[in-house]
């Protein structure tokens, strides 16, 4: 069972989202907020206001919040703002802003139980 939220319209380019992204996919998601919250970049305060809004979401349905790793993460590209600025000689200047999509999927982290080899012994021919 696993916990999905979207945090939708974000005046930020997926493009600046994705490297910073990267490096929380699988990670706890503790971990994962202290880190965004001293980051210089500027999407990671976006990427802080998603975990703490899949915090929220996950702890709603009991889950349990030490064991929360984000399994899956993305950003996608949203709908783009076309604006038109003055220019020289009464002609105007098209810009374009971009907006993006952040989705976040958190589950409780299942345990790794290691199983003991077993020794396979072959008996040798006399």
């Amino acid at each position: 069972m696993s916990v999905t939220i979207k945090l939708k319209y974000i005046r930020h380019s997926a493009r600046k989202l994705n490297p910073v992204i990267r490096m929380f996919r699988g990670k706890n998601l503790e971990r994962s907020i202290e880190e965004t919250s001293i980051m210089p970049q500027h999407s990671a305060h976006f990427l802080n206001k998603a975990f703490k809004m899949a915090k929220a979401a996950a702890t709603s349905k009991e889950f349990n919040s030490d064991k929360l790793v984000v399994s899956a993460i993305s950003a996608t590209t949203g709908p783009k703002i076309k604006r038109m600025r003055p220019n020289a000689r009464g002609r105007s200047n098209a810009y374009i802003k971009h907006l993006a999509h952040i989705t976040v999927t958190v589950d409780e982290a299942k345990e790794v139980i290691k199983k003991k080899a077993k020794k396979v012994i072959k008996k040798e021919k006399a």
